[in-house]
């Protein structure tokens, strides 16, 4: 763990009807909110303009709010999932079901947030990031920075210990700004859920270079990132009761 030394790591929450939400957070004793950048994907310039904010930056690692990769097409009569998604639903974390490649051709409108997380992935690659080695942290000595597949709301499910109310309620709202805080995360009174799914992201991004993430899937599916060690992964989460998510607030 690295908690005495400074890097800057990016958070990414794609959208498509929206613009896609990015924040760059600074780290030392705290992590504070150094620069947020705003890109509506289907106008000229603007994804391209965000990838160029990044570089600007020269993050140690990127966490996007996205599929890295196609679902592969299944097999007659059968239903495929991702590895990491298949694990993140058997500990009773919903998931959204990634399209196949054909899939986001033929809906391209339902699935254009998707698609845009596979550019930023393809993209930044071309760029010299990289999937997360294991057991490397990225921005140590040789290390490439890093490009990490993150999902914001299973990282406030294994934070809690277990599932909180809906984003779109102003408790859930309030809870996850207060876990964020009571993890560090500086920035400022703004928030709404696309700026807390980017702090997320980062934050997740964050705790992969301490070396205090861990991941499910696996190389041919992608890997999912959270927030926690792996001996913090619970096998299964339920929805905490109030008591509950108070008790989680003081332990963190």
């Amino acid at each position: 763990m690295r908690s005495s030394e400074a890097a800057v790591v990016v958070g990414i929450h794609v959208a498509a009807r929206r613009p896609s939400v990015a924040v760059a957070l600074r780290g030392g004793r705290t992590l504070d909110s150094a620069e947020w950048h705003e890109a509506a994907e289907g106008a000229a310039g603007e994804h391209a303009g965000l990838l160029d904010w990044i570089a600007a930056l020269t993050p140690a690692a990127v966490g996007i709010d996205a599929p890295q990769r196609p679902r592969r097409a299944p097999s007659k009569g059968t239903i495929q999932r991702r590895r990491c998604d298949a694990e993140l639903l058997k500990r009773r974390i919903a998931v959204y079901q990634v399209p196949t490649a054909a899939e986001a051709v033929a809906n391209a409108r339902r699935h254009a947030w998707v698609s845009a997380g596979w550019a930023y992935f393809k993209e930044l690659g071309r760029r010299g990031y990289e999937r997360p080695a294991d057991g490397r942290l990225p921005g140590s000595l040789g290390q490439a920075p890093a490009v990490l597949e993150v999902y914001p709301y299973a990282g406030f499910v294994t934070l809690l210990g277990g599932t909180p109310p809906p984003r779109t309620t102003r408790e859930g709202l309030r809870l996850r700004v207060l876990v964020l805080r009571a993890h560090g995360v500086r920035w400022d009174e703004y928030f709404d859920h696309e700026s807390l799914d980017a702090l997320m992201a980062a934050f997740t991004a964050w705790r992969l270079w301490q070396g205090q993430a861990t991941d499910v899937g696996d190389d041919r599916d992608g890997r999912i990132w959270l927030p926690v060690p792996a001996g913090e992964l619970r096998d299964s989460y339920r929805r905490l009761t109030p008591r509950e998510e108070r008790e989680a607030l003081r332990r963190a």
